[in-house]
């Protein structure tokens, strides 16, 4: 007799099919996905995440020739050829300033060390009356940061910041002034406020060693 004559090969259990509208509901929502994932990277890209300036622009300056605007200060200071540059010896300083139009405006230019050893200080004054008056938000090749004014007042003490683009990279600095305060930026990063009374604006820089040379592209005013 054959012993294996009863036996049996069990059938499998079924499987269980995810039912269509649960394959429908996650194709959908893939393609949401990719539709916001897609709108999200138009809308960085065209600038419309970017902090809105104060007012409207009232001018640009790429220092192609020397306008006549700018009052400079300090020892050598070239203005024309698509730039304004600040040549500098250690422990001296030098900048160019024009007159604010409004009390309420938003100031940026772009700059950054083109020789000489990395570290020379350079940015923004404002509020600027005097050599002996003004405000300054200023950085390094280096990564580093202040926010001082003309009488020593520090307030923000020469420190590491992460947004600052070394070495002779070139780095945006920005200040919107609204209601006495003014808003520092960074390549767009707020960095601090601070309060700023009337004067002119203009940019700035410092030497840390010998035969520095600070260079700015372009500087934007907007104006209510």
């Amino acid at each position: 007799m054959n012993q294996n004559s009863n036996f049996q090969i069990p059938n499998p259990k079924p499987q269980l099919e995810p039912p269509l509208w649960l394959w429908r509901a996650v194709r959908l929502g893939f393609a949401v996905l990719v539709v916001v994932v897609a709108g999200f990277v138009i809308v960085v890209a065209s600038g419309v995440a970017d902090p809105r300036p104060v007012g409207s622009l009232k001018w640009e300056e790429k220092w192609i020739v020397d306008s006549g605007q700018w009052v400079v200060f300090g020892e050598k200071v070239e203005i024309g050829e698509g730039k304004l540059e600040i040549v500098l010896e250690r422990g001296e300083i030098g900048g160019a300033v024009t007159r604010s139009e409004g009390a309420e405006y938003t100031f940026e230019v772009a700059g950054g060390q083109a020789d000489g050893e990395i570290g020379a200080a350079y940015g923004i004054v404002f509020g600027y009356e005097s050599p002996e008056s003004y405000i300054a938000a200023m950085i390094n090749g280096n990564g580093y940061v202040e926010v001082v004014s003309a009488d020593g007042r520090e307030w923000m003490a020469w420190q590491q910041w992460p947004n600052i683009l070394l070495g002779t990279e070139a780095n945006r600095l920005r200040v919107d002034v609204q209601g006495g305060q003014g808003l520092i930026r960074i390549n767009d990063e707020v960095l601090m406020r601070v309060p700023v009374g009337d004067g002119a604006i203009g940019v700035i820089a410092r030497a840390s060693a010998d035969s520095q040379r600070v260079r700015f592209g372009w500087a934007k005013y907007w104006t209510r």
